[in-house]
């Protein structure tokens, strides 16, 4: 498989160069998961791929999929093409499909690489797969910058689990402002309940 194959060429080395630490690593059932982090750096995807044991279907910006070669990696590995810009039903349907194939969709809901924590700049579709396919989120919050020789840790929070439910725009927004604050300061959310 192409994206095992991706996955070891570049692991081995890459920890050697940018070594990491992985904290609270959940034990993961045979099921559907939502892998949700920040977004600190073009790397994020290939690293957090590396770490996790089970292969992660990334949402990535359309853009990254207009360049020939890119693209072909990208499709490779089974990541699913995103118009950031504009409500895209087409990858909400194809993330659910592959949610109710128990697969793991991997999103970084700020959308970009952010220095700044701004909860707002989250989007909430993330809440809207949770919620509307009852698939349980892994929150991952990504500490340190990619620098040669210097250590980041990759810290997993408590799952969160969720019921089936239809939300108000509202109310998707409060609680990706609860999930986001669950991923940077490991705030307590239980998905279906904003303390």
């Amino acid at each position: 498989m192409f994206y095992n194959f991706v996955k070891g060429i570049t692991g081995w080395l890459l920890k050697i160069l940018y070594p990491y630490e992985v904290v609270n690593m959940p034990e993961l059932e045979d099921k559907a998961y939502l892998l949700v982090a920040n977004h600190k750096s073009n790397w994020d995807p290939l690293f957090v791929s590396i770490l996790f044991p089970k292969q992660v279907r990334w949402m990535a910006k359309r853009e990254l999929f207009e360049k020939p070669i890119l693209k072909q990696i990208l499709q490779g590995v089974g990541a699913i093409s995103v118009d950031r810009d504009h409500g895209d039903a087409k990858s909400t349907i194809i993330a659910m499909r592959a949610l109710k194939k128990n697969e793991i969709v991997g999103i970084f809901p700020e959308g970009t690489r952010v220095k700044d924590v701004d909860y707002d700049r989250a989007k909430p579709g993330t809440i809207l797969l949770a919620s509307r396919t009852g698939t349980e989120v892994l929150p991952l919050y990504i500490e340190g910058d990619y620098k040669l020789f210097r250590k980041r840790r990759y810290i997993f929070r408590a799952p969160i689990p969720f019921e089936k439910e239809k939300l108000t725009e509202e109310e998707y927004q409060k609680r990706m402002r609860a999930l986001m604050a669950t991923i940077y300061e490991g705030r307590n959310y239980l998905g279906n309940t904003v303390e």
